[in-house]
């Protein structure tokens, strides 16, 4: 029973982060219609829409496990930027794991983490 608990709030929390990257991506879509940002600016947003996606939902997975917070953003946090990458290839993205990748991987795997054991402290 436990483990079913543990993956129904990882996929909870998963979905959560996805669909707010989502949604702050088509609304920063809609604003870059109309202003123009350089590249170093888009990467910014693009890693804290990111966490905050990514935050929300290890601390919603974290809040309804009610323990192993760690463990939990540790596990949302890689899911997650695992969905990412693979919704990247799939639009038409390079399948390519350079440092960039390597980097954004590490930053989920703590966001996520700090975030879960945020999430049971809430």
């Amino acid at each position: 029973m436990e483990i079913k608990d543990f993956s129904k709030n990882i996929i909870k929390g998963v979905l959560y982060a996805l669909v707010i990257s989502i949604v702050f991506n088509l609304i920063f879509s809609i604003v870059m219609t109309k202003v123009d940002f350089s590249e170093t600016v888009l990467n910014v947003i693009y890693v804290v829409i990111s966490c905050v996606a990514l935050v929300i939902g290890a601390i919603v997975a974290a809040k309804s496990q009610g323990s192993k917070g760690w463990m939990i953003g540790l596990t949302v946090g890689t899911i997650y930027y695992i969905a990412l990458y693979l919704i990247y290839i799939l639009f038409g993205g390079e399948a390519h794991l350079g440092m960039y990748e390597f980097y954004r991987f590490l930053m989920s795997i703590g966001v996520g983490t700090l975030a879960g054991m945020l999430g049971i402290n809430l």
